[in-house]
């Protein structure tokens, strides 16, 4: 779980720090400290991954070359002794020290590249040195992060105050005259920068990763959660924890014992008030299930029997509403989860809805027929849909929406629209989400335009007031929350204006809950916009059109049949072709954007397209501007990029600039087209918040319209957002695809193949595999006896590129005669397979969804009531969902009942059952706590976690396109059909099942109007479709049939596995005695002397030791493995192996799994001595006993 711990301190003489000593120790190396002449020693440190020693890129000449040449620990060295050799005071601070709690979810790689914007962006930007290092401890992923606190001058180091300088660039003076002075490294308003940075930069990084988590970094309080913020425990903290469970004299730290206190305090907190959970919920999602109310719950709660009770009250708590029960998805045959929300939620939204209903009602602002003539002789080039729409929103209602595809025209039409209101009398007033939306608003319509948190922030000082003469028209309001769009719709209510809404629901989707205008549209109505404009090509609006539509799939195809689509193996190497191609294709006189989903990626693009310009001659090296990312060099032809609304510059974030004219630290740019063109300065010290901008991100591209586009593919991409960066060009888009990153690990290069035991172990039944490599150099072997047939069907070469396609599975007779399923495979171009999961990855759809989508519920209908009387009728809401949790608690009491069942089972295969209940001198002992305590908690339930492979199951996904296609050929409306058949029901009840199959084959029309018609009056083509239906009633019975047969089965099979995996992490490794401690250190000191014969005799001296120690190893096999631990990969926890195996653990859990490592490694070895010891003993008995037979003969 990522973890919002930041702390800063100062390193400090008067405290008895030094810079060099604190810099030893985060690079685990040995130092000299100069300054008192002695060593320091940190090399039996472990944990370090990965080191960087980073200057800004206008450092002075003698710091390059003190670091020329030099590692960076021998850089950190040499500069923190500089810095200790210039502070002359007994009490001077010397560095600042941060300490950065890192996201578990993210990889070590894409910690890195977090790390490293961070920096560039907050430190070496601001002129500072940033020395940071990786510590990777199991469980506390963190960095240690040290920066000067004085600015760097080409002869040291310069003052640590600084002037503060007014705008017009002189220094500020009090009121008794004198120089104003600040901290040069900042102060407390700068930290809270710093921090909130951070955050910000986090969060980016976890949503390029596509993970749905986010860090707040305000406090509970601030965020209006009541619950006790928990402690950060550092390795130190856990390891002291660690050591004090297993101690006979316990160890108490204040740290830890907070730290159990809170999180105590918080479950106690949301059983007082479940609600709690729910509100962190719903900041982000209007409807949500109960995976996400688990994932909360389960931060704060590690007992089983207390999270299961815990989660019964949440879902139990009267704010929580049902809108709608689990169900089997007709599209995908996976079983849904229970929708969810919050009364809170609902009566906002319903709130919104009404009002805007209430609006389109009422008649006002109607723009006389005579006028809108005018307007449409002055645009004599105005569509047909275009007129129609200035109607539509010209006339007398009080709120009208307009639907834009993308191209379509928009801007255009709300020109001539403002220009006919103004004719009529009115003020049109405008605003966007974005910033270079209003700006477009406003240059291209002439709408006077904000951003909407401008306007919010205007009507709070009371300024900007609408009054019933105001139009106030909303862009891109597809891209607007619930909770904000229900506020400028109360605000227009209030007011008498006109609301007028326009944008397009499938491009980028809210960040916050809820999506209204779509909400709205639909029970409003709307004009559309759906002939595309933009392109030149008519294919192009085609495939346009297609996007808008989600047919992802259509648009790609014909992208690719026009030669648009360009593959490389690697994501580089799609980078590379994508830069070539754009340098070759360059035109000055063109307008050109390179776009793609992650900032990685952006910054990446822009480098290398800027040195292809610079290589060209076509701009030059430029002059250095720090801005908010880090350095940058600007020269005149540069395309750049505003980053952030300043009204002072009139720019807008987003909006796209050339550079006229370039020195250091200040920059004119041309912003703007045709009259409209003006240039602006930009000083570095005003405003820095500026990039190239070749490249962009799609987010910033929406609503941009230029000649050519270049897109970078990448699974992080969806519907909404391939919408947006494949239709904002003119004449051409080409999109570039890394295949390795679409093949799911099953394209690669085939470096063998063959017949061996399976997974290469010996005694195991020979299968068939194959191994292919990858672009990062490592290598998968997929197993599968049909392997051998695709392998000579496609006759496939090592060296050759291919693609494994699992096409479902087959039933076999194994020689025993018993019959089994097997996975079938086909070998396709690695283009083929890469194609069809773009396709796939670019097709999904992330609409938000709302609580009026369910607005049918009954239960909705329930607790719409209960938030208009405001908790009058509270029996009524109890009385209509009753039922349901009484059902969901007798299921959350079965699975208690399991649990308990399955750990006896676990503790008697241990041996830990009870005995007798005879009578015995009474003993009192304290129990020992495990080294390595079992897990009986999981994010997810056991039924969630099995449905999750059953969606996921590549045979019953084919098997349920089977069921669908035949429902599309039998009836006339397949969604009623499969309504009425209620496969629901027919999954959990066998009888039933049966029955209904029986009668779908027999009389398929009792579920529904078969396709096709009979009688005299019908064609022959509704006759011979009718015929069809007949005939495939039947089949879609054996379908449905061999479905719900298949899923049972895998029910069963993904079910056992899970349990058997749960039941197996479920052991406790135990605890040792202090001379089994003893002895099984002496025997890793053996190990290590590489004298283990000499530990192991040491180690069966003892009997009861060998005892304890063989029980030891019992459980290390039965929970890890039998040779988990043996590999090089297990030399140190922190390897391979020990990610392999602390996959999903919490953060105390994998710590314990660290502290212990060195034990279980060292008793495997011992194990495994033992057996090499008995085999060859074995191997000798029975070579004497041979040698004996043949002397007699």
């Amino acid at each position: 779980m990522a973890v919002p711990h930041f702390s800063v301190s100062v390193v400090a003489r008067g405290s008895g720090r030094s810079a060099v000593l604190s810099a030893a120790y985060r690079h685990c190396v040995k130092m000299e400290f100069e300054r008192e002449a002695r060593t320091i020693d940190y090399t039996r440190k472990q944990g370090l991954l990965h080191e960087e020693f980073v200057i800004p890129e206008d450092a002075p000449d003698w710091l390059r070359s003190m670091i020329a040449d030099r590692s960076v620990a021998a850089a950190s060295e040499a500069f923190w002794n500089a810095v200790e050799g210039f502070e002359k005071r007994s009490d001077a601070q010397l560095a600042k020290d941060v300490t950065m709690a890192l996201p578990i979810e993210l990889s070590a790689d894409q910690n890195i590249a977090l790390v490293r914007e961070f920096v560039a962006s907050h430190i070496t930007a601001k002129g500072m040195v940033a020395d940071w290092v990786y510590h990777d401890a199991p469980g506390n992923p963190h960095v240690h992060l040290m920066t000067t606190l004085r600015p760097l001058t080409d002869d040291g180091f310069g003052a640590k105050k600084v002037a503060v300088l007014g705008a017009d660039g002189k220094s500020l003076r009090n009121d008794s005259g004198k120089i104003v002075y600040e901290l040069w490294a900042g102060g407390v308003g700068d930290f809270n920068a710093f921090r909130d940075g951070w955050f910000v930069c986090q969060n980016r990084h976890l949503a390029l990763a596509g993970l749905d988590i986010r860090v707040d970094g305000r406090s509970y309080e601030k965020q209006g959660i009541a619950l006790e913020p928990t402690i950060h425990l550092g390795v130190g903290a856990n390891a002291i924890k660690q050591k004090s469970a297993e101690a006979s004299e316990p160890i108490t730290l204040e740290r830890i014992e907070l730290q159990e206190e809170r999180r105590a305090e918080n479950a106690r907190r949301i059983e007082d008030r479940p609600a709690v959970v729910i509100d962190m919920i719903a900041r982000e999602k209007s409807v949500f299930d109960e995976r996400d109310v688990a994932k909360i719950l389960h931060r704060y709660v590690d007992d089983a029997g207390l999270f299961q009770s815990l989660m019964a009250r949440v879902l139990q708590s009267p704010d929580v509403v049902r809108l709608e029960r689990e169900h089997v998805d007709f599209a995908s045959g996976a079983r849904v989860p229970a929708k969810l929300t919050t009364r809170d939620l609902i009566r906002t939204e319903a709130e919104m809805a009404s009002r805007a209903v209430f609006l389109a009602g009422r008649s006002s602002h109607r723009v006389e027929n005579a006028i809108l003539q005018e307007t449409f002789a002055r645009y004599s080039r105005l569509s047909k849909e275009q007129k129609t729409a200035i109607a539509h929103v010209a006339g007398s209602h009080r709120i009208a929406a307009v639907v834009g595809r993308a191209g379509a025209g928009k801007t255009t039409m709300m020109k001539a629209a403002r220009e006919a209101w103004e004719a009529a009398g009115y003020r049109v007033v405008g605003g966007a989400l974005a910033g270079k939306a209003a700006e477009g608003l406003e240059t291209e319509a002439g709408i006077v335009s904000r951003t909407l948190s401008s306007w919010e922030l205007r009507w709070n000082d009371g300024r900007s007031q609408l009054d019933d003469k105001t139009v106030f028209v909303l862009d891109e309001a597809g891209m607007v929350s619930s909770r904000q769009l229900a506020l400028f719709v109360e605000a227009v209510t209030k007011a008498g204006a006109k609301l007028v809404l326009v944008g397009d629901p499938d491009q980028l989707q809210p960040i916050e809950a809820g999506a209204a205008f779509r909400a709205i549209a639909d029970r409003i109505g709307y004009a559309e916009l759906e002939t595309i404009y933009r392109q030149r090509e008519q294919w192009m609006r085609d495939a346009s059109l297609d996007l808008a539509r989600g047919n992802v799939a259509a648009a790609l195809s014909a992208y690719d049949a026009a030669d648009l689509v360009q593959t490389g193996w690697t994501r580089q190497d799609a980078i590379e072709g994508l830069i070539d191609n754009w340098n070759y294709d360059f035109d000055p006189t063109k307008t050109t954007l390179i776009l793609a989903h992650r900032r990685r990626d952006v910054r990446e693009l822009n480098e290398l397209a800027r040195a292809k310009l610079v290589e060209r001659g076509i701009v030059g090296e430029g002059s250095v501007f720090r801005t908010e990312d880090g350095a940058r060099r600007f020269a005149a032809g540069d395309q750049i990029v505003f980053l952030k609304n300043e009204g002072s510059l009139g720019v807008k974030n987003g909006m796209l600039a050339k550079v006229v004219e370039a020195a250091p630290g200040r920059i004119v740019a041309e912003i703007g087209e045709g009259d409209s063109r003006r240039q602006v300065t930009v000083e570095q010290r005003f405003y820095s918040n500026v990039d190239h901008g070749y490249a962009t991100t799609i987010h910033k591209s929406q609503g941009a319209t230029v000649d050519r586009v270049k897109v970078l593919a990448s699974n992080t991409l969806d519907r909404h957002l391939t919408y947006v960066a494949m239709t904002r060009h003119r004449e051409a888009a080409e999109l570039y695809v890394g295949m390795e990153e679409f093949t799911n690990r099953r394209g690669g290069v085939l470096v063998d193949h063959g017949e061996a035991p399976y997974e290469h172990k010996p005694g195991n039944r020979d299968s068939y595999f194959v191994t292919l490599t990858y672009g990062d150099g490592q290598e998968r072997t997929i197993w599968g006896v049909d392997l051998a047939r695709a392998i000579d069907e496609a006759d496939a070469h090592v060296g050759d590129r291919i693609g494994l396609r699992h096409e479902g599975s087959e039933s076999v007779r194994l020689p025993d005669g018993t019959m089994a399923k097997r996975n079938t495979w086909k070998i396709v171009p690695v283009k083929e397979l890469a194609m069809e999961r773009l396709k796939e990855r670019l097709s999904r759809d992330a609409s938000k969804e709302t609580t009026l989508d369910y607005e049918g519920a009954s239960s909705y209908r329930a607790a719409l009531r209960f938030a208009e009387a405001r908790g009058m009728h509270l029996m009524n809401v109890a009385r209509t969902i009753s039922r349901d949790r009484l059902a969901w608690t007798v299921r959350q009491k079965q699975k208690l009942v399991d649990l308990a069942a399955r750990l006896k089972a676990v503790g008697a295969a241990l041996g830990l059952a009870r005995g007798s209940d005879k009578q015995s001198v009474p003993t009192i002992v304290k129990e020992a706590r495990p080294m390595v305590a079992g897990i009986t908690t999981f994010a997810k339930s056991l039924e969630q976690s099995v449905e999750d492979k059953l969606s996921n199951d590549p045979a019953l996904k084919q098997q349920w396109k089977d069921v669908s296609t035949r429902f599309q050929m039998v009836y006339a409306q397949p969604e009623a059909a499969f309504a009425a058949i209620n496969v629901d029901a027919m999954i959990k009840d066998q009888a039933r099942a049966t029955a209904t199959i029986a009668k779908i084959s027999a009389e398929p029309e009792t579920f529904g109007t078969l396709k096709g018609k009979t009688g005299m009056f019908a064609s022959r083509a509704d006759k011979q479709e009718r015929d069809t239906a007949l005939v495939n009633a039947p089949a879609l019975a054996r379908n449905l049939e061999r479905y719900l047969r298949g899923r049972a089965e895998a029910e069963r099979k993904h079910e056992t596995e899970e349990r058997a995996a749960r039941i197996k992490v479920s052991v406790d490794i135990p605890a040792l005695s202090p001379n089994a401690k003893q002895t099984l250190e002496r025997i890793r000191d053996a190990i290590d002397r590489n004298d283990l014969p000499a530990g192991l005799e040491y180690a069966l001296a003892d009997k009861m030791v060998k005892a304890e120690l063989e029980g030891f190893a019992k459980a290390v096999t039965e929970r890890f493995g039998e040779r988990t631990f043996l590999g090089v990969s297990a030399k140190e926890a922190g390897g391979e192996a020990f990610k392999t195996v602390t996959r999903g653990m919490t953060d105390p859990q994998k710590a314990e799994v660290q502290t212990a490592w060195n034990s279980m490694r060292a008793v495997q070895q011992l194990a495994a001595h033992e057996r090499v010891v008995v085999g060859i003993k074995q191997a000798e008995a029975l070579r004497q006993t041979q040698a004996k037979g043949l002397s007699l003969k």
